[in-house]
């Protein structure tokens, strides 16, 4: 991230502060505290002044137990304040003493023993980590999946102790026990992140090290450093701990792995001070300090180690980033309530149809089957993996938009965010300086950025009507003066090898599509700018050739400029001397200023001119940097040399003019934060740069709006505020300060710590506030995983914010931010969506065993059919809403409100349980019915016979209530012939089954259950008579138990049928066409029919699963709009079907699911309802578009 460190160009540029900030500029800047001035003890501190005091006795174990709660709540409120060392501050001297060392030779070999026992090895604490077995099986304790496993077991409980070896309970235990299992691996796969920070940490700790011990310099693993050793640095090495600089040649450290920022800092031995003589007490503000891990870019120094391993900057970050805990997820959180509020609901009517059950009769395991079958229905089970599934599915198609997703349900949350903390380099800016002004001939002009030398021609070309006035003159000869410093006093230079080949600059500048900007150079920040813009004026490799470097004396803070001595190749002397640097010091070395290509003696007059113009620019938050140049004679002082002061003339210059700089905003990115305006959500920029930088920058991308600067509504906040925030003694005046500020509009947070940022976050979640965090630096990490989500960057990220983060942003752009909110929310929709679709088939699952209960019909829909709508024909359909495209309405809705607006809402459940469900309930039980009907049940003959359902057989009643005997009628049938008994005397189990002449039609339709009542069945009577001379005997025959014609079964064509001799079921019944009697089919006959209307019943619930689907597809716009282009849905709707089709006709898949095979038109039952709910649907969406926030929107749109 950005940071509070100051860089070398902006110290520099020294921007003029701007008094409509009101910023309390360096206000706290002076103070040292008491508790750092008491730690300038002769005793080692090891850097952080932190001691441990000792107490004598004994305390309780209450006591012992609050001290360590305690000391952990202390430790992680120390982590949160910031960097607390001072030996920064002290004259060497003290700082020699204190740790008892010496500049030349360093420690004692004795010495390092102490200090080695008292502070340990110098190496990051790594954070507890649990086994993976472990953390594997804690993903089965949440409460779904003990729920699952518990039901799974008692499945297989019943199948091993039921005697009849019915497989039922065992595939229903497998698949409750695989649905546990899926998920938990699912799960699995979002390991905890802090092992993973570590490591991170881990790959920046150098191996070895420079150090002088016992007066000799020797090489050592960095991990044995301790504080008070002596380290030599030198160009390349990392920086092996926190050291205290005591030497310095020319030594600049990249602190970008702590930072954020890219510019190299100089450090020097001097003590740190502000503009006012104050002593800087900040240490990441202090120029005689270089921190752990950060490397040296060049130069060499030696220092002091004050800070090793936790001890250290790096080792505050560290422990902020494993002491911070991530939160619960806001989807984590709704889906965690929505699992519990299910699951209570499905054990409490489990556990009362258990009771009722019993109460009415059933065995103990059969009711324990039954029960679990009533908790099934209640759950969805399919929900948990399509959940998973659908955010794994965005995901991908966030990856698509440069977004890598490491945790899954931080996609949803993104969604849900209300604050985006964003840092400004490389995420809202391009993190490369571009020339935005320059300034000569006392007029301000703006510098375009053609990409190539084609656009750069066609820019300037004579005939250009598009060019403003305001561009500069290449052809001005005071611009060819500012042009050829800005290209001389310049060390940057194009890497033209690149991992796809050699660029021929020359070459490619002349194609159209080349791009110039993007192309890597080497140099510092400013310097690759200032190339990148004369270069489609003159290649600054031809430039340089022609004029030749011969001496250079580079930037520094002392100085505050550069100068380099060259070859002319034309001019009115051999040699020219350019200077380059922080405009004040370059005007300091002028007499002359060049105006129109002529050389004026600077006046009081031009002096004003160039001080309006640098606090312009300066105001525009630009980096300002001033040119001079003075013509030289060959023989002046050569050879050219600044030891210890320049032997030539570095005043009597002229002043050419002055160059801004600014890291321009990303393509994209004004239109991503105007559509987070639209959808009321906040972008705070948080940043370590100048606060004017800062404004400026904001305003450019729209995160400030100046008509709400002027009315206060936005603010810019610098960490001088939070500092005096954080010292106040009233906690609740200090959290006031807080709210105060957070309750503006617009904000944007400048010269900010990592502790300070981490303080931001925490304030906003305080207040309800959803926070995504972007981080690239070392230092983001604690920020990035306190966040709800954390995002770092995948150009310029480190290692740890990597690992921290939840996302990574593949191309640095904050547009890319905005896609993944919209991609989050969109995500929520059709969660929302898929639970919707899912909780709609509870009701239709439920309802049958409730009524199988209450008025003991049989069971219309089994448990293994239930579950094969649950996990089988709806999963796919499920999943295919997350494939869903957004509604037109995503981004101009604000952000969800977590406390109001539920994963699950109370109008969500009313639309999918008493709409959707009854309404499919209605169509199943109509198709339960009819097929029973057509196989001779009607509905009067249902009720109270459940029970007995596949126990007894019905048997007919005749005349007064006289119940025949099992096999058939005996003789006290009042039909009985005694004259047919010798034509009759036939049946397979020995009885006499006499009959009676049939008088009537035989093709008139009869009802074939006039009166009936259950009899005791010993197993089917094959019965196979044939009529004799009597026309009207009509004895019966054999039907199929898997008729193709279930209509047959009630009319008397039936026993046409005869004997098929196949090895089927017979109906085990004789028929008498006359008087009262009439069929008695026997127990397997009953088996079937109910499986065939069990059959029928899932078919009526696919079908209106159907419109279910195609409802859900849409919230509120008609589906005739968004259309039919989800081909995953379209393949869901086939699917299903397909399904349906296998389990009900295909041999042996029918055996597991007990389905039959269908009549054609008993298909198409529920085709009606289907129809009808479509049609609602659509009238409920078009009275939402119709009257927003009307009553249909304020009580059914979910």
């Amino acid at each position: 991230m950005d940071t509070a460190t100051r860089t070398q160009d902006e110290d520099a540029i020294g921007p003029v502060p701007d008094p409509e900030l009101g910023l309390p500029v360096g206000e706290n800047s002076s103070r040292v505290h008491a508790e750092d001035a008491a730690a300038a003890s002769p005793k080692p501190a090891g850097g952080l002044g932190r001691r441990k005091s000792k107490g004598k006795g004994k305390a309780s174990a209450s006591t012992t137990a609050a001290a360590a709660k305690s000391k952990k709540e202390a430790k992680k409120a120390a982590l949160r304040n910031d960097i607390d060392f001072i030996e920064h501050t002290w004259p060497e001297d003290q700082l020699y003493t204190h740790y008892g060392t010496s500049p030349e030779k360093g420690l004692p070999s004795a010495q390092v023993l102490v200090n080695r026992e008292k502070y340990g090895r110098n190496m990051l604490t790594p954070p507890k980590t649990k086994p993976a077995w472990v953390k594997y099986l804690e993903q089965y304790k949440n409460f779904f999946a003990v729920l699952l496993i518990v039901a799974s077991t008692l499945c297989f409980i019943a199948f091993g102790v039921d005697s009849s070896h019915d497989k039922t309970n065992l595939y229903l235990g497998i698949v409750l026990l695989l649905v546990v299992v899926i998920t938990a691996s699912f799960s699995y796969l979002q390991e905890s992140k802090s092992e993973a920070v570590m490591e991170g940490f881990k790959k920046l700790i150098p191996a070895r090290c420079h150090v002088i011990r016992d007066g000799l310099e020797v090489v050592i693993d960095a991990v044995e450093l301790v504080p008070g050793d002596v380290v030599n640095l030198n160009d390349g090495d990392r920086v092996p701990a926190d050291i205290r600089i005591i030497r310095a040649n020319e030594l600049k450290v990249d602190n970008s792995s702590l930072t954020g920022e890219s510019e190299a800092v100089e450090r020097t031995p001097e003590l740190a001070r502000d503009r006012s003589g104050n002593l800087i007490t900040q240490p990441l503000e202090a120029s005689n300090l270089c921190f752990y891990t950060t490397i040296v870019q060049s130069g060499s120094g030696r220092g002091i180690v004050i800070g090793s391993g936790d001890r250290t900057v790096m080792g505050q970050i560290a422990g902020l980033a494993t002491e911070t805990n991530n939160a619960k997820s806001p989807i984590a959180v709704e889906i965690e309530k929505f699992v519990q509020l299910i699951a209570y609901l499905a054990i409490g009517m489990g556990v009362l149809f258990f009771i009722l059950s019993l109460v009415i009769g059933n065995g103990v395991i059969y009711t324990v089957v039954f029960a679990i079958g009533v908790i099934v229905a209640n759950v969805p089970e399919g929900l948990m993996p399509a959940v998973t599934v659908s955010m794994a599915l965005a995901a991908k198609r966030m990856h698509a938009k440069n977004v890598l997703v490491k945790n899954l349900q931080s996609v949803e949350t993104l969604g849900s965010t209300t604050v985006i903390a964003s840092d400004k380099t490389g995420t809202l800016t391009q993190n490369r300086m571009t020339v935005q002004h320059c300034w000569y001939d006392n007029q301000i002009f703006d510098t375009p950025a053609p990409k190539n030398k084609t656009e750069w021609s066609a820019l300037f070309a004579s005939h250009n009507k598009t060019r403003k006035a305001s561009c500069y003159d290449p052809s001005s000869p005071t611009f060819a003066k500012l042009q050829m410093v800005a290209s001389l006093c310049n060390n940057a230079s194009f890497l033209t090898s690149t991992s796809s080949g050699v660029i021929d600059l020359d070459h490619d500048m002349l194609k159209p599509d080349f791009n110039l900007l993007a192309l890597d150079c080497s140099g510092d920040a400013s310097e690759q700018g200032l190339t990148k813009f004369v270069e489609p004026i003159r290649a600054t490799r031809d430039y340089r050739d022609k004029n030749p470097k011969l001496f250079e004396i580079k930037f520094n803070s002392t100085n505050k400029w550069q100068v380099s001595i060259h070859k002319q190749e034309a001019g009115g002397s051999p040699l020219v001397l350019v200077m380059k640097g922080a405009p004040e010091r370059v005007l300091q070395r002028c007499s002359k200023i060049m105006m129109n290509g002529v050389a004026h003696d600077l006046t009081d007059e031009t002096r004003e001119q160039y001080q309006t113009a640098y606090e312009q620019m300066g105001g525009f938050g630009e980096r300002v940097l001033g040119f001079a140049y003075r013509e030289m004679e060959e023989d002046e002082t050569y050879p050219f040399s600044n030891k210890p002061e320049p032997n030539f003339e570095t005043d009597g210059l002229t002043f050419v003019g002055l160059i801004s700089l600014i890291d321009p905003p990303r393509d994209g990115v004004p239109e991503a934060v105007a559509k987070c305006k639209r959808a009321r959500i906040k972008v705070f920029m948080v940043t370590g740069d100048h606060p004017i930088t800062a404004r400026a920058i904001a305003l450019q991308v729209g995160i400030l709006d100046q008509e709400k600067l002027d009315s206060g509504r936005a603010a810019v906040i610098s960490g001088d505020d939070i500092r005096g925030w954080l010292e106040m003694t009233d906690k609740l005046q200090a959290q006031r300060k807080w709210d105060e500020a957070l309750d503006h509009d617009q904000l944007v947070w400048a010269r900010v710590s990592p502790a300070h940022k981490l303080l931001i976050v925490e304030n906003c979640q305080r207040r309800g506030e959803i926070v995504a965090v972007t981080g690239d630096g070392v230092n983001d990490a604690p920020a990035l995983k306190k966040g709800d989500v954390g995002i770092a960057m995948g150009i310029s990220g480190k290692d740890v914010s990597k690992e921290a983060a939840d996302m990574i942003l593949m191309d640095d752009n904050f547009a890319s931010i905005v896609n993944g909110v919209e991609e989050g929310r969109l995500i929520f929709d059709n969660l929302k969506k898929t639970i919707c679709y899912a909780l709609a088939v509870n009701i239709p699952e439920l309802i049958p065993f409730l009524l199988y209960v209450l008025i003991q019909i049989p069971l219309p829909l089994s448990t293994v059919i239930m579950l094969l709508i649950c996990l089988g024909t709806d999963m796919v359909p499920a999943i295919s809403l997350a494939y869903e495209e957004k509604e037109s309405d995503i981004m101009d809705r604000p952000p969800r409100n977590a406390k109001t607006e539920r994963l699950v809402g109370w109008k969500l459940i009313s639309h999918a349980y008493p709409q959707i469900g009854i309404y499919q309930c209605f169509a199943g039980f109509l198709a339960y019915l009819v097929v029973l009907n057509d196989y001779g049940y009607p509905p009067r003959v249902l009720f109270q016979r459940g029970l007995n359902w596949s126990t007894n057989a019905l048997m007919c009643t005749v005349d007064a209530n006289n119940v025949p005997i099992e096999c058939g009628y005996g003789c006290n049938n009042p039909d009985y012939a005694a004259g047919l008994a010798s034509a009759l005397d036939y049946c397979k189990d020995g009885c006499t089954i006499p009959m009676q002449a049939h008088v009537g039609n035989f093709s008139d339709p009869v009802d074939p259950f006039s009166e009936f009542n259950y009899g005791g069945y010993k197993g089917p009577a094959h019965c196979s008579l044939t009529c004799n001379s009597s026309p009207s005997l009509f004895p019966g025959g054999v039907l199929p138990a898997q008729c193709a014609d279930p209509l047959l079964a009630a009319r008397i064509g039936f026993p046409n049928r005869g004997d098929s001799g196949s090895p089927q079921a017979p109906v085990g019944a004789f028929y008498w066409w006359g008087g009262r009697q009439q069929l008695w089919p026997n127990v397997e006959y009953a088996k079937q029919a109910l499986m065939y209307a069990q059959t029928a019943y899932f078919v009526a619930v696919l079908l209106t699963q159907w419109t279910n689907l195609l409802i859900c597809k849409t919230r509120k716009l008609s589906i005739f709009e968004q259309g039919m282009n989800n081909g995953v849905l379209n393949f869901g709707l086939v699917f299903e079907t397909v399904v349906a089709i296998i389990v009900a006709y295909v041999p042996g898949v029918q055996d597991v699911f007990g389905t039959r095979p269908l009549w054609v038109l008993h298909w198409f039952i529920g085709l009606p309802f289907a129809i009808v709910f479509l049609f609602y649907g659509e009238i409920r969406k078009y009275l939402l578009r119709k009257n927003p926030g009307g009553w249909v929107d304020r009580f059914t749109y979910w």
